[in-house]
């Protein structure tokens, strides 16, 4: 189980510099889709339709690396709590057997 930790930690460190480009890029395209003078007026080479689709694109991309992230994020939250818990269950367990033993 350490090296599921392990592995879940290395994966979500890489997804989240992805979700920190996706969201930088998403907010972009944000910006661009709710002000679209800045689009109009400085952006002229760049469509309006290509900014919505490729935010529209983004999303789906961003959806999925978020879930996948707080996935791995709750298996490193709640893992050291389970194994802590499970450690002093073993300790109170075999502390009974003791008592036990000494009867």
């Amino acid at each position: 189980m350490t090296n599921v930790y392990m592995i879940s930690r290395k994966i979500h460190r890489i997804l989240v510099l992805i979700i920190l480009v996706l969201g930088l890029l998403m907010t972009i395209t944000g910006i661009l889709l709710k002000y679209t003078s800045i689009a109009t007026e400085y952006l002229t080479r760049i469509d309006l339709n290509f900014i919505r689709y490729l935010h529209n694109q983004l999303s789906t991309y961003f959806g999925i690396i978020l879930i996948l992230m707080i996935t791995t994020g709750m298996w490193m939250y709640f893992y050291p709590l389970w194994t802590a818990h499970k450690a002093k269950n073993r300790q109170i367990n075999s502390g009974q057997e003791t008592r036990e033993r000494q009867q």
